[in-house]
């Protein structure tokens, strides 16, 4: 490309004429939209129904999109990640996720499926071996090193009976350690420390401080009770943290992408190294949809192609996913590194400007978030398309509640796209127009017959390969997250200065903040 790339004049034309039709008018005029704006994904135990019909777009538009996906080079991009070859363009690597869980050529080379499948026999091993002595597994990482194994195992924790405890720590705010290791006994729990360089700040600080509580609780043979896992294993050793068990994943997976990896061996520990197999199980069957189903039914390229048009042609800044299941309370902070840390680029990969890249991803829990921001949803002045999901067999012990469940998500989809009018509302003329609400607010819909461990990997394959396709229309590298690094050098200069070792060179505002938290500051 000579330049930035520029949407079509015909997209920009169908974008146009959607301001003067609404949903409402859409589904009057076609009694057909929402069984031809729909898709079924079998998935082994389960099935998905994907309905689009809320969107703000018809026939016409999903040509225009599938068409526009051609000339910006999906089919070849998704092909030559399969290849293994170096698409993450400013790393000069690969991109393998779908390696990990592939069993045939569709989704990845026999080369890439080998070195996956040695990473496998490691993690197969020391799930075997690790003493039954050990109850409770803290697993300790940061970003797509906590995130997905965390979202797993909350899901698994309503499916599958629980082998061992497990406890999450993220967060270098010393607090996050101390709860997980409260009332554990230090004899009887095992460390997983996850980090692809072996050199995450957070992730380091917090497993010295577990190695600290476990001396202090009396452990001599500290490396029993730590696992690590990183693309660096030569980096363990110095790293100051005692490690007897070293699993590896490879370089060309990113952490956010690393679900199916080795990095959720605490998901392994926790629920059964079956659990975790079915997990990667459901990601590869919908690894084996996005790359086998002819475009028009490919659920992951109609849902990445639905977001990009939203963000890129209508103008919506952010999107909501509102899981109808408790289970599923991390899937939107999941989502959020995936896709923001993924897309959120406002250069391409040739280093032109991007006008338009990765909405901001947010949400909550349905049904609390109807109480809690849904006011906004249907009644503010932005318009915020939104993902529902949700499954049909409860997970709890009442049927009926969970009925009532799935009933108000499918009511808010309703009165978002529909609305209701002055008129329809009644009663006093004066309070009309504050209970009226102006529908016309795009939703999809994503109903699981059940929520099995291959529905839950399926579902982050799903948005994965949305990730990945979006990343392809705004022309972005999905797969580098430079925007992160300058935080992180500031932060070891300022630790420096907070240990008495001055660096200089901050601007005025930092620098009274730091000298003013020195004065504040009370050694613990």
């Amino acid at each position: 490309m000579s330049g930035a790339r520029s949407v079509p004049t015909e997209l920009s034309r169908l974008a146009e004429s959607f301001g003067d039709i609404s949903l409402r008018q859409m589904f009057a005029r076609d009694a057909n939209r929402a069984v031809a704006l729909s898709r079924v994904v079998p998935l082994g135990d389960c099935q998905l129904l994907v309905d689009f019909s809320k969107q703000r777009l018809n026939a016409e538009v999903v040509g225009a999109l599938l068409a526009y996906a051609n000339e910006c080079g999906l089919i070849q991009r998704r092909n030559d990640m399969v290849a293994g070859k170096a698409i993450n363009t400013t790393e000069n690597r690969a991109v393998t996720h779908m390696a990990i869980r592939a069993t045939g050529d569709t989704t990845a080379s026999a080369t890439l499926r080998a070195d996956a499948q040695a990473s496998e026999h490691e993690l197969r091993d020391v799930v075997a071996t690790l003493p039954s002595s050990i109850t409770h597994v803290v697993s300790i990482g940061i970003g797509g090193s906590d995130l997905g194994p965390a979202l797993v195992c909350d899901a698994l924790a309503a499916m599958r009976p629980a082998q061992r405890t497990v406890r999450f720590v993220s967060n270098i705010d010393p607090l996050d350690l101390d709860r997980a290791v409260q009332g554990l006994t230090a004899r009887h729990t095992v460390f997983v420390v996850c980090s692809k360089t072996f050199g995450t700040t957070e992730t380091l600080s917090n497993a010295r401080r577990a190695v600290t509580w476990l001396t202090s609780a009396g452990v001599r043979q500290l490396s029993d009770h730590f696992i690590a896992v990183t693309a660096h294993p030569e980096r363990v050793a110095a790293s100051g943290v005692p490690v007897g068990r070293v699993l590896t994943m490879p370089e060309s997976v990113g952490g956010r992408f690393s679900v199916s990896s080795s990095v959720s061996v605490s998901v392994a520990l926790g629920f059964g190294i079956d659990a975790l197999l079915e997990v990667r199980d459901g990601m590869r069957l919908m690894d084996e949809h996005f790359v086998d189903a002819p475009l028009i039914d490919n659920v992951p390229v109609l849902h990445g192609l639905i977001g990009w048009w939203n963000a890129t042609l209508l103008g919506d800044a952010t999107v909501a996913v509102i899981p109808y299941s408790r289970v599923l309370a991390l899937l939107p902070a999941y989502l959020q590194q995936l896709m923001m840390e993924s897309n959120g680029k406002s250069i391409d990969a040739d280093g032109h400007p991007v006008a338009t890249a990765s909405p901001v991803v947010w949400g909550g829990v349905g049904t609390n978030a109807q109480h809690a921001f849904f006011q906004l949803l249907h009644q503010g002045p932005q318009t915020v398309p939104c993902d529902f999901v949700g499954h049909s067999t409860a997970l709890g012990s009442s049927s009926d509640d969970h009925d009532v469940l799935i009933a108000n998500m499918f009511a808010q989809s309703q009165a978002l796209a529909f609305g209701v009018t002055p008129d329809e509302v009644g009663g006093d003329a004066k309070l009309r127009v504050h209970r009226a609400t102006p529908g016309n607010r795009p939703s999809t819909t994503l109903l699981f017959s059940q929520l099995t461990p291959r529905a839950v990997g399926a579902l982050i394959a799903l948005y994965e390969h949305t990730t990945f396709v979006q990343g392809v229309m705004w022309g972005v590298n999905s797969f580098d997250q430079w925007g992160v690094e300058l935080g992180k050098q500031l932060a070891a200069k300022l630790e420096q200065d907070m240990k008495g070792t001055p660096t200089g060179g901050h601007d005025t505002s930092t620098a009274r903040l730091l000298d003013q938290h020195r004065q504040w500051r009370k050694p613990r």
